[in-house]
């Protein structure tokens, strides 16, 4: 998961999203003591977990398996996506984007997060909670713009 690009071309961008429900139900079996159920505060548990394993990001991506890694970027990912209606999308054609090759999900036309780097960022950040805070900063940037 932690090669330079994450996609090379839209149709394997496409077949990995293909795959992502199951792939999504498969993690939350793995780890339903985590009561993964796809709301914001999931994501604090999820959060509480990957830092009591992992002391740094770079332990925590080196020694996690692509296998887990793959899921919790597609289950943090859902959570905007069931939450907060976003859209699974890949940037290919620009690679000075921030998030280039990488699986991202767009919450409006200006707003988009990659569920990989929140992963790492929250290592890094050690926080318990800036997943769920990066969600509900998205979420009142939302309703802001659109209600």
């Amino acid at each position: 998961m932690m090669e330079e690009e994450f996609f090379s071309d839209e149709d394997s961008f496409q077949e990995w999203l293909f795959f992502t429900s199951d792939v999504v139900e498969t993690f939350i079996e793995d780890f339903k003591e985590l009561q993964l159920d796809y709301s914001p505060e999931s994501l604090i548990r999820l959060e509480k977990w990957i830092l009591a394993k992992y002391p740094t990001p770079e332990i925590f991506v080196e020694n996690e398996s692509a296998k887990v890694l793959d899921g919790m970027l597609r289950y943090v990912g859902q959570v905007y996506v069931k939450q907060l209606k976003a859209k699974w999308d890949v940037v290919l054609d620009d690679k000075q984007y921030v998030y280039y090759s990488m699986p991202i999900v767009k919450i409006s036309e200006y707003s988009a997060v990659s569920p990989f780097s929140e992963l790492v960022a929250s290592m890094d950040r050690r926080r318990d909670d800036y997943m769920f805070r990066v969600f509900m900063n998205e979420k009142k940037l939302l309703e802001e713009k659109y209600l």
